[in-house]
């Protein structure tokens, strides 16, 4: 019997042993040491593409892990060219002025760039004199990529058939808003126009540049597509990434392009997980088995001299929206597998018997499980017990969970029985007709509304502020009213500010859009591209549901670099002085008090030297003195998207431009944004951006006004913005909230010589520009007044 049983033994525990995943062990991510890495010998004889990927672009242990992948793969295997998924044009203009740390972080995504843990890659590259590109077919900065390509076809005598500024307004489009804007240009004459071009720059002598230029406008002709369709993007659980193939088709062909013309290098390519794999056609899901991604045309094309190492983590909590998620590792999984191992990191090779099955994962989302022949997906893969967030994001998630702890319970409000309430319509005087979205603020009672599109407007206050309170009704283009509550009536006008011109009457010569180009053209020699630093003073106002919950005076030293810039104003705290505050450390950055894209002549649309063009333009006339000697341009556009109105979401977006007669500079900039979304438009907009309540609706009114004053070599600098920002939701349960905040700042003492460059700083690395920084100085407050400051 025992002769009998002990075959049948050795064969169970043989096969038992097949099945069984076998792994290697591998050093903490950090290590120095590579020793642990010498089985990639083996594991990689013949390959001369190694694309490794990584379970999406968030993890800090991942990025330093795949670090010292490539520290291996360079000194032991002789790879030399680092090929990392971020724009293919910006790292080629990095790579004109030679390799610079500073540079490539900010021409490849942030993600990687503003991380810790990936500068030692960062600092390998550059010791070690690596070449790197990028392949993907995204840009990072659009102005730039415009200019250049219309410089490039202009230097190769490239023709177009269509208008070049119309091209250079749907290319913006395409490339900041992922949208194909068909206002001017049907899509299939755009693709036709874009598809001569190609063929104009395939006609052109072998060079380089030329060879570049091909590829990026195959690039972009390939985003324009994409932006074209009415497709849902491929989102969630079976692709994360959510990029479409047609990005991962250019991306194949870029790399394959490069590995053709570069046949003496062997190549480490960085993506996410999703753009590396072989086959995909063992996953069930439908989405995910039919997407094509770019390692599926890589190794079509390569076959075994490609290699796809992916990296899978079995985290069970995800951090989503403000707070931790559960997210348990399925039992039975390929991560509960790994897991039972008990080794932190390790490597397990797709070559074994015990990986030729299908197995339940989550390799390709955050939490959803199903079933995938993983030998098929990737040739290897690197798993993690726990997989950290970058450590700027620890940090950021500890001090947001310190703050959380630090909150009370919310007061109820006190409802009294005194309460009136006020309803009127707001009305053009001339016209009869509603006055949308104006203004109406009782400023000592800290009460701020907004009239809806028809004009209709409700206010409730009590009876000593119904015989007391006054209201100040402004809007844009009239003249600001103020009346008692007690006065008001059921319907009230209000005059216009501004009178149209016949443009006869104020030149023979000039209309509206040609004041309006000669000073965009103009704003490289009347507003500086120089940077330069200045103080700013700012009072901000935070009000919700009736009640000021902020008041603050802060001064903040501030870095410019020229309204041409890519790069964003920084600043450092200097003085602060807290007027009110009842939201206790919840406002804690002065990221959190100044808006984004506030100063006009660098983010306003109507003075964009091609956009203007597609605004309705008119002069109009204030008949105030102060404004004698200027051109007032009244303008407006139907064009509801990001590309002319630098919003997300539908809205009214028009204002006005002063205008220097003599000099064509611009000195006054007003904006207004008038917006009303319905329930499932705010459902669209908002819901995966901020906190969403399921609002029946939604007002935004918005206002903001840029001032320029000649200062330095005749050139003029921004000297005040003001900013208000008033949101009105309905809720389900009847109630109505709103929330008002207001900034109003002043510039002074600049400096243009010895300039200091101000180190911008973003979450998890704030230091400077914590409001905590300084404490309140009572005395300098004392003798401070901002008349005196400024001029």
């Amino acid at each position: 019997m025992k002769k009998i049983f002990t075959p049948f033994l050795i064969l169970f525990l043989i096969i038992a042993n097949a099945q069984e995943i076998k792994t290697i062990e591998l050093q903490t991510p950090d290590s120095k040491d590579h020793s642990d890495l010498n089985f990639l010998k083996g594991e990689l004889a013949g390959k001369d593409v190694v694309m490794l990927g990584e379970y999406t672009h968030m993890y800090g242990n991942i990025f330093e892990m795949k670090a010292r992948i490539i520290e291996f793969l360079h000194a032991e295997l002789g790879f030399n060219t680092i090929a990392i998924e971020s724009p293919m044009y910006d790292v080629w203009k990095m790579n004109q002025t030679g390799f610079d740390p500073n540079q490539f972080n900010e021409a490849i995504w942030g993600v990687w760039g503003q991380n810790e843990e990936f500068q030692r890659l960062v600092k390998y590259i550059e010791k070690n004199n690596l070449k790197v590109i990028g392949f993907d077919s995204q840009v990072k900065n659009t102005s730039a990529f415009i200019e250049d390509f219309f410089d490039f076809c202009e230097e190769n005598n490239i023709a177009f058939k269509l208008d070049g500024n119309d091209l250079g307004i749907i290319m913006e489009g395409v490339l900041d808003d992922f949208s194909y804007e068909s206002y001017d240009i049907k899509f299939d004459r755009f693709e036709k126009e874009f598809q001569s071009i190609i063929k104009q720059i395939e006609n052109l002598k072998d060079t380089e540049e030329n060879y570049t230029w091909k590829h990026l406008t195959k690039n972009f002709l390939a985003a324009a597509r994409e932006a074209n369709t009415d497709t849902e993007p491929i989102i969630g659980a079976e692709m994360i990434s959510g990029e479409q193939n047609i990005r991962d088709k250019e991306m194949a062909d870029n790399l394959l392009s490069y590995i053709s013309g570069n046949k003496n290098d062997k190549i480490a390519v960085w993506a996410d997980n999703i753009h590396v794999m072989n086959d995909n056609s063992s996953i069930k899901k439908p989405i995910a088995r039919d997407f094509v991604s770019m390692g599926n045309h890589i190794k079509k094309e390569l076959g075994e001299k490609v290699y796809s190492l992916a990296t899978i983590h079995a985290n069970e909590l995800f951090y989503e929206n403000g707070k931790w998620v559960p997210t348990p590792v399925l039992e039975g999984s390929f991560e509960a597998n790994l897991s039972k191992k008990n080794l932190p990191y390790q490597f397990i090779s797709s070559n074994q018997e015990a990986m030729n099955k299908p197995f339940m994962t989550r390799l390709l989302s955050f939490e959803d499980f199903y079933e995938i022949r993983l030998d098929q997906v990737h040739d290897g893969y690197v798993f993690f017990e726990n997989a950290t967030l970058p450590k700027k994001e620890q940090d950021r998630i500890t001090n947001k969970d310190s703050d959380q702890k630090k909150e009370g319970k919310t007061i109820p409000k006190i409802i009294k029985e005194d309460l009136i309430t006020l309803k009127g319509q707001l009305l053009n005087i001339e016209t009869n007709e509603p006055v949308a979205f104006a203004n109406v603020i009782l400023k000592e009672q800290e009460i701020y509304r907004v009239a809806d599109e028809n004009g209709f407007f409700e206010l409730t206050v009590n009876n000593r502020m119904f015989n007391s309170a006054v209201a100040i009704i402004s809007s844009m283009g009239f003249e600001d009213k103020s009346i008692r509550l007690d006065r008001l009536k059921d319907k009230t006008y209000l005059q216009s500010s501004f009178e149209s011109l016949n443009e006869v009457v104020v030149t023979a010569h000039l209309t509206p859009g040609t004041v309006l180009k000669n000073a965009v053209k103009r704003k490289y020699e009347n507003h500086t591209e120089e940077a330069f630093n200045y103080y700013r003073y700012s009072n901000a106002i935070i009000n919700q549901n009736d009640v000021t919950k902020l008041n603050l005076d802060l001064i903040t030293k501030n870095y410019d670099s020229g309204f041409s810039s890519e790069y964003r104003t920084t600043k450092e705290v200097d003085q602060i002085r807290w007027n009110k505050n009842l939201l206790e450390d919840k406002v804690k950055y002065t990221n959190q008090i100044y808006f984004n894209r506030e100063d006009a002549i660098r983010y306003s649309n109507i003075l964009h030297k091609r956009k203007y063009k597609k605004f309705d333009l008119e002069f109009v006339s204030s008949g105030l003195e102060e404004n004698k000697g200027l051109y007032i341009i009244a303008f407006k556009t139907d064009r509801n998207r990001w590309n002319y109105t630098n919003r997300g979401y539908p809205t009214e977006y028009s204002g006005k431009v002063y205008i220097n007669k003599e000099s064509f500079a611009i000195i006054k900039v007003e904006e207004n944004w008038k917006t009303h979304l319905k329930a499932e438009e705010v459902e669209k907009y908002y819901k995966d951006k901020r906190k969403y309540n399921g609002e029946l609706s939604l007002i935004i009114k918005e206002e903001n006004f840029s001032y320029y004053n000649k200062r330095y070599d005749g050139k003029y600098y921004p000297s005040r913005y003001f900013k208000r920002n008033y949101k009105e939701a309905a809720l389900k349960n009847g109630e109505t909230l709103n929330s008002v905040f207001e900034v109003d700042s002043f510039l002074y003492d600049y400096e243009f010589k010895d300039v200091k460059e101000i180190e911008y700083e973003y979450y998890g690395k704030e230091k400077m520009t914590v409001l905590s920084r300084v404490e309140s100085n009572s005395e300098f407050w004392k003798s401070f007044e901002i008349e005196n400051v400024i001029y």
